[in-house]
């Protein structure tokens, strides 16, 4: 089944490519550019899951391409499955065609209506790289995309100053969420001295015998980890730009910073849970971080005149339990959690 992991990544990118042919006055086209793999990802994932579940229920790792080897150092793309990845696939993709229905209609005979499905198809396919990712390396490429494309939705109305002025501010927050991808990356490569992938980190016998004398060094690791978690699910102190995100078109806005996009941090810790796991303080520190995050974040919900920004400081309250759960151990109720918020959030937009 390993060999298949590549087609999740290959429709949504195929999607993107047919959709930057079709010039600008044919919106049915376009817009099956993007609702065709969306809705394809989508069966494809329920169907791949189901066999998944019922006949191997084991993570998948597969290395697919080497970018870079020396004799110290070798940098390759790793892709990866289990029950963290499956939760995000489906999700991610029966919302993106919900989506994909709704812009329809909502973005017709819009000047830039060709520019928003592209961006959004190239927002898809970054969040595929993401979920499947099986190393720091390959997560830090879909991460990319994801930065890119929710800049390029935020200052979509590009011929205003406020939607342009917080495009920017939110792209420059995502670059302190990269600085926390780009030090842990660095630091788990001096830590094990090779290109760690999930899947290993899976090994407690691994990580225990690492940490052995680099206590220290784990906990820094675990607070670049928190910090790109934390900008990129906006939780505090980090809160006020998920608001600002607001400004693109709503069925984006939907999608990115109600439903996706602004859950992809909780999709980090999750996914380096078993790393941090044994480190105490750590765990505090996220639970502390998790409760003041969603207090802050639902008594200032209860003062905004905006849906949107009523919508996002509840969303930020949510994430916050979700933090919580997470360190405490309770990982199929965050994921569970997690599902029902992100549709919960689109319904209401």
């Amino acid at each position: 089944m390993e060999t298949l992991l590549p087609l999740f990544l290959i429709i949504p990118f195929v999607g993107f490519l047919v959709s930057l042919i079709f010039p600008k006055e044919k919106e049915s086209a376009i817009f099956y550019s993007m609702a065709i793999p969306a809705g394809l990802q989508a069966i494809f994932a329920i169907g791949f899951t189901a066999y998944w579940a019922i006949n191997y229920s084991e993570p998948l790792n597969i290395k697919e391409i080497t970018i870079y080897s020396s004799e110290h150092s070798k940098f390759f793309i790793d892709l990866f499955f289990d029950e963290v990845t499956a939760t995000y696939l489906i999700m991610s993709s029966l919302l993106t065609f919900m989506i994909a229905k709704f812009s329809r209609g909502y973005m017709h005979k819009d000047s830039g209506y060709k520019r928003y499905f592209n961006t959004m198809i190239l927002y898809f396919f970054g969040v595929q790289v993401i979920i499947f990712s099986g190393n720091f390396e390959t997560l830090f490429i879909g991460w990319e995309f994801l930065g890119l494309s929710s800049f390029l939705l935020i200052a979509y109305y590009r011929e205003r100053y406020l939607p342009v002025r917080n495009g920017f501010k939110v792209f420059s927050m995502y670059r302190l969420a990269d600085l926390g991808i780009l030090m842990a990356m660095w630091l788990m490569h001096h830590l094990f001295h090779e290109n760690i992938t999930f899947y290993q980190l899976r090994d407690v016998n691994l990580i225990a015998e690492h940490l052995e004398g680099h206590h220290l060094m784990g906990i820094v690791i675990c607070f670049f980890i928190i910090l790109a978690a934390s900008v990129k699910s906006a939780q505090f102190p980090f809160s006020s730009w998920l608001p600002r995100a607001m400004e693109g078109p709503t069925p984006s806005s939907s999608i990115f910073y109600g439903s996706i996009a602004v859950h992809i941090g909780v999709y980090l810790l999750l996914r380096t849970y078993p790393f941090w796991s044994s480190i105490l303080v750590v765990k505090i520190g996220v639970i502390i971080l998790g409760i003041v995050s969603s207090a802050i974040a639902s008594a200032i919900a209860k003062v905004q005149f905006s849906i949107k920004a009523q919508i996002a400081y509840s969303s930020i309250a949510q994430i916050g339990l979700m933090l919580i759960e997470i360190a405490l151990g309770f990982e199929t109720i965050a994921l569970i959690h997690l599902a029902g918020n992100a549709f919960y959030v689109l319904i209401n937009f």
